[in-house]
């Protein structure tokens, strides 16, 4: 009778492949996370093809909802984590207010002292910023996320140079607005009654309160530019996403504005405490609501 195993191997059975998960190539992997890739087809660093992408409709009640939860899930990270925050923010501003004392001229004027605080604080605020929305970014993709994900994968200049543009041009707008009588008061408050100096101030004020009010209703078209670069767009696909989306999730951005403003006002009516909730129940949102927004995962990996 004929061997039907026999062919060269020693007469030893020949194993066939099947289509188990255990004979595929890629068994066993880990996904990766943002910044360990290239860019893929879709635009951003870090996805691969086994994500999900979220398809439904944005909204922003979901966001703060998820953002909550996570917070308190995740509380070693996100609260004590704000709280680091608020205990270094008040030795900064200890340290800066002793330079600013010592190099204090008498004159009124700025000192060296005071512009290198600033300079430093600005710097630290924007790196921190860069920093903690890589860190939201990765708390999505992995319910893992803790203190090793701090600065993994941050995206810095791309995200940097939308943030300086808007506040350039937001700088530009308000000077543009109230400069000109800002600086008439300040030149001519010795002259000016008690009255016309009232009525000058209310007017600065008034201009002030209509720049936020168009601000705050303007705000979704470009709110959304600095998470998409932080997610690995490149700059100019960044604007024209943020813009894109801005615009089709107009509603469900205004009322996430509407949310945080009044999670802020209750952690401030918390004695301050509340915060070091408030703050990163808030920034949480913002990046689970520009994922949903941008058709992009938001279901983490346990």
């Amino acid at each position: 009778m004929t061997n039907p195993y026999a062919g060269g191997n020693d007469d030893f059975p020949r194993y066939e492949p099947t289509d188990h998960p255990e004979d595929r190539p890629n068994y066993g992997q880990l996904p990766s996370y943002g910044g360990s890739h290239e860019e893929n087809t879709q635009g951003y660093v870090g996805y691969q093809a086994g994500q999900r992408p979220f398809t439904g409709k944005a909204s922003a009640i979901d966001a703060v909802s998820w953002a909550f939860r996570t917070v308190f899930g995740n509380w070693k990270l996100w609260i004590l984590g704000a709280l680091a925050l608020f205990v270094l923010s008040i030795v900064f501003v200890a340290i800066a207010g002793g330079i600013n004392a010592a190099s204090y001229s008498g004159s009124g004027e700025p000192t060296a002292g005071s512009w290198v605080s600033q300079l430093i604080s600005t710097v630290l605020s924007l790196v921190l910023s860069l920093v903690i929305m890589r860190l939201a970014l990765f708390q999505i993709d992995d319910a893992r996320t803790g203190w090793g994900y701090l600065f993994k994968n941050v995206r810095w200049w791309q995200p940097l140079v939308i943030m300086l543009v808007i506040g350039a041009v937001a700088s530009l707008i308000a000077f543009a607005a109230v400069g000109g009588t800002v600086y008439g008061l300040l030149n001519d408050a010795e002259n000016m009654t008690e009255d016309e100096a009232v009525a000058a101030v209310l007017s600065v004020m008034g201009i002030m309160a209509v720049i936020s009010l168009i601000s705050f209703f303007i705000q979704p078209f470009f709110s959304l530019m600095q998470w998409f670069a932080a997610d690995g767009d490149s700059v100019g696909d960044a604007v024209k996403k943020g813009f894109q989306a801005g615009k089709n999730n107009y509603g469900q951005l205004l009322l996430l504005a509407i949310l945080n403003f009044f999670i802020i006002i209750g952690g401030f009516l918390l004695l301050g405490i509340g915060l070091i909730v408030a703050y990163p129940v808030t920034l949480l949102a913002q990046a689970h609501m520009f994922r949903q927004c941008a058709g992009r995962n938001i279901f983490p990996q346990a």
